[in-house]
């Protein structure tokens, strides 16, 4: 490996794109896309499925069923991405078919990807990447995910399963002795337990760790030494394993983790075992934590003088321009099965009143460029891009080069979620670099 040349990255958050791009907005993608070219190593996050919709939809979604034809690839490959991770929350909406047709897709191309797979250790594997006479293992991991799109392994008689890198975790709340009495009393008299209580019995359930009461699903505990949310500790070894690995070949890695998670007090925050896994990774070898998820920004964090992004919001956001949607979205907002996507749409936004898209905190992001040399990080700047809230039209949800007021907004939210991380930021008018 040879770490004495510069290597420049950017990464972004989710690009939710599933339309081809206006006319209109070309002045604005070439800037954006100056930017971006301006770096060796460009991520991004593939938040939708690449099919023609001839695969039948999954039971479940991400919150919305999302799919983009494949030939609107060549929109977002304008931009200079040169990965696509695939592990996010959207990647089964349209199942096994619309997940291996996203890798195919890919394949294809020649695009390097990861996050996915045929099987586990498939999914779990970087994407190799070789830029300015570096080679770099970059990981996508999902941590928002339902438990049907895990990825899975092949024993001596099962076939692997297709699906998502993923990581689980525990969530715990704590309460005192008064409550945990009232919470057994409100188990006993309401039987809430009742089944899980036989499946403890029969085996088919382990029992509850000490210290701990499940209520329903939800587990508690008078122990405030527990941490809220913790990492699974097999998924983390396996991650963690593997980004050790792949640095004994690789002269840098990085990884993209997709959370939707908070702390239960503020979306803006993530959650205890991010941070956890955020520093893990980097103990482990990564150079650098692009999150995703959380459709908004969230701090920013220096650990061990790499930077942690716990979230970089959405980069393309297009979720008003769905182009189909199954029955099964219809049913869950009583609209006509037969109606169009944007008449569901509609439906569930109330009339546009609520939703993603009534949230300007959803159209502010940042481009980070990050500089390494011999293994460290040796400049940061980070690029305010703003998302067209105020546009009602195609150009809604499309990122630009932040006007001035837009991004003055953008450094002042950064740098405040930033702060309780240790780390301060300032604006030069046109970069946010570290105070």
């Amino acid at each position: 490996m040879s770490n004495n040349e510069k290597l420049t990255v950017t990464g972004t958050g989710d690009s939710l794109f599933v339309s081809d791009l206006p006319k209109e907005y070309d002045d604005g993608l070439r800037t954006v896309a100056d930017f971006i070219n301006f770096c060796d190593v460009k991520l991004t996050n593939l938040e939708t499925n690449l099919s023609d919709f001839e695969y039948y939809a999954g039971a479940y979604s991400g919150g919305t069923w999302l799919n983009t034809r494949r030939a609107c690839l060549d929109d977002l490959l304008r931009y200079g991405f040169n990965y696509f991770g695939n592990a996010n929350n959207h990647a089964f909406d349209y199942s096994y078919n619309g997940l291996l047709s996203t890798i195919d897709t890919l394949d294809s191309k020649g695009l390097a990807h990861s996050g996915t797979g045929r099987s586990l250790e498939e999914a779990a594997k970087p994407a190799i990447l070789e830029a300015n006479g570096k080679k770099i293992a970059v990981f996508a991991v999902d941590a928002s995910f339902e438990t049907a799109s895990k990825a899975g392994r092949a024993t001596k008689t099962t076939p692997a399963r297709p699906g998502v890198n993923y990581l689980r975790h525990e969530e715990i709340f704590h309460i005192d002795e008064k409550d945990l009495q009232d919470l057994k009393r409100v188990a006993e008299k309401t039987h809430v337990n009742y089944d899980r209580e036989q499946s403890i019995a029969t085996g088919y359930k382990t029992p509850d760790k000490e210290g701990v009461f499940v209520l329903g699903k939800t587990m508690f505990t008078t122990n405030n030494d527990t941490p809220a949310t913790s990492c699974n500790t097999a998924d983390l070894k396996r991650i963690t394993a593997a980004i050790a690995e792949a640095r004994i070949t690789c002269d840098y890695a990085f990884m993209l983790i997709h959370c939707h998670d908070n702390d239960n007090t503020r979306e803006e925050n993530p959650p205890a075992y991010l941070t956890e896994f955020a520093h893990a990774c980097i103990d482990a070898g990564c150079a650098a934590i692009f999150g995703g998820g959380s459709h908004r920004l969230r701090p920013i964090e220096i650990y061990n003088g790499f930077p942690i992004f716990y979230s970089l919001g959405d980069f393309i956001y297009q979720g008003l321009k769905v182009e189909h949607l199954p029955a099964d979205f219809m049913e869950k907002y009583d609209v006509d099965i037969f109606a169009t996507a944007q008449e569901a749409l509609w439906a569930r936004s109330r009339g546009n009143t609520v939703g993603l898209h009534c949230n300007k905190k959803n159209y502010q992001t940042v481009l980070p460029k990050l500089t390494f040399e011999n293994g460290k990080m040796t400049s940061f700047a980070l690029l305010p891009i703003y998302l067209n809230f105020d546009r009602k039209d195609d150009m809604n949800g499309l990122p630009i080069i932040a006007p001035p007021v837009e991004a003055e907004e953008i450094f002042n939210l950064l740098n405040d979620l930033s702060a309780p991380y240790g780390t301060a930021l300032k604006w030069d008018r046109k970069f946010i670099t570290l105070a």
